[in-house]
């Protein structure tokens, strides 16, 4: 069912998707959607979030969202302190974050230092990989409220 909503997103290339499950666990199991958005065309998450809630109405489920990995392409700004992720070819951004879940060892740097180092140094960060922050929970909790705008996206890489 979450396959087919996915791929009802006229934004969302239908053959691009894809439902893995790791293997029978249990009776909930965890699995993974993937899809891409079609060309020339982006995946809104408010659409997104519509288009789930429009098939998780019922309260009854124990399932819900583990996280959101999304892969965004534009360019990274400095703005008022923050490192803004602008969205190529449309008004979207996203506010890049670190993942405090993540562990850095001793003199090394984030992923969001490197990227402040590398826009400092003039080189251009173009494609940022991250989990978007507020994207995960049980489905009535997590349908019920909508992520703050923009969107903050916790760093994973970039290129």
């Amino acid at each position: 069912m979450a396959r087919d909503a996915t791929a009802r997103l006229y934004d969302v290339e239908d053959s691009s998707v894809v439902y893995k499950k790791p293997g029978k666990r249990g009776r909930y199991d965890h699995g993974t959607i993937a899809f891409n958005a079609r060309k020339g065309k982006l995946v809104d998450l408010d659409k997104l979030h519509e288009s789930v809630w429009a098939t998780r109405l019922s309260g009854g489920t124990s399932s819900g969202l583990v996280k959101l990995d999304v892969r965004v392409l534009g360019n990274v700004v400095i703005e008022d302190g923050q490192a803004v992720m602008k969205v190529a070819g449309s008004k979207s951004e996203f506010v890049l974050a670190d993942d405090p879940s993540v562990k850095v060892a001793l003199g090394q740097k984030t992923v969001l230092q490197q990227i402040r180092d590398s826009i400092a140094t003039g080189k251009p960060v173009v494609n940022v990989t991250g989990q978007v922050q507020g994207w995960n929970g049980h489905w009535p909790k997590f349908l019920a409220q909508r992520a703050p705008s923009p969107h903050r996206l916790l760093v994973t890489s970039f290129e």
